[in-house]
């Protein structure tokens, strides 16, 4: 079994992590399930920066940022004993997230819920909604629990 976890910097993007890892895979009796973490970085506009060195300089925090993120979730994972590689993936993280599901034959794609309002979901769009109609895997979008503690 194949599962892609998409995270970014959100409590909500973890809770679904912690949740996948909790609730499927610790529990599965076979060793084969292989859990993929995925974060996109969203390509850097060129036009917006003058100069090379702001775009290095940015395209370097970003990358730096992308493995924070991405330790802090493989951490997870090899805590619970789980098999786990990180893949950081670039461009709109809704189209990204979809095509790497069918590029990478993926059986489960999970995603956390931001709990957007109709309105900012409306206007901003969610990565959850969009995933859900048109990735080529089931989906499943967790949503963090209204009693955070």
């Amino acid at each position: 079994m194949n599962v892609l976890v998409a995270v970014d910097d959100s409590d909500e993007s973890f809770a679904a992590l912690r949740w996948v890892v909790d609730k499927i895979l610790k529990r599965r009796k076979d060793s084969t399930a292989v859990v993929t973490i995925a974060h996109v970085a969203e390509a850097l506009p060129r036009y917006a920066f003058p100069g090379g060195h702001v775009v290095e300089s940015a395209s370097k925090a970003q990358e730096q940022n992308s493995a924070r993120i991405l330790s802090r979730a493989y951490e997870m994972c090899r805590e619970s004993s789980l098999k786990a590689k990180t893949i950081i993936l670039e461009g709109d993280p809704k189209e990204t997230i979809c095509r790497a599901v069918e590029e990478m034959n993926i059986h489960l794609l999970v995603v956390g819920s931001r709990g957007l309002g109709q309105i900012k979901r409306a206007f901003l769009g969610s990565v959850s909604d969009y995933c859900a109609q048109h990735a080529k895997s089931p989906v499943l979008v967790v949503k963090q629990p209204h009693n955070k503690i």
